[in-house]
């Protein structure tokens, strides 16, 4: 994959990430409002890597465990939200692969 189609990419789940974040807050589930945010914010450092010169420094590598604790609190987003958040994180995965693809696990 380009690298423009992987930073539209991950401009993407920044804004899915911002938008969930922000339901489960006026939802008061801040814990996992919280971890929405959190990836928002790896997301964005590996966005602003992307669109510009530190390029060869681009790497998923804070990803899984920010993954980790969002897949711990899925169920308490609820039936709806949570299958958006599973959605969310199998995009932010295939970001990841995309981004180091030698890593295993990824």
């Amino acid at each position: 994959m380009e690298r423009m189609e992987v930073q539209r990419d991950v401009r993407s789940a920044i804004a899915i990430a911002y938008e969930l974040s922000r339901h489960e807050h006026v939802q008061h589930r801040e814990h996992v409002s919280q971890a929405l945010g959190e990836l928002k914010d790896e997301l964005a450092r590996i966005e602003a890597k992307l669109g510009g010169e530190r390029i060869h420094e681009v790497t998923a590598e804070g990803l899984p465990p920010v993954l980790e604790q969002i897949e711990g609190l899925v169920e308490d987003a609820g039936p709806v939200v949570g299958d958006q958040i599973k959605t969310l994180m199998q995009s932010v995965q295939r970001i990841a692969r995309e981004l180091d693809p030698g890593q295993p696990g990824q």
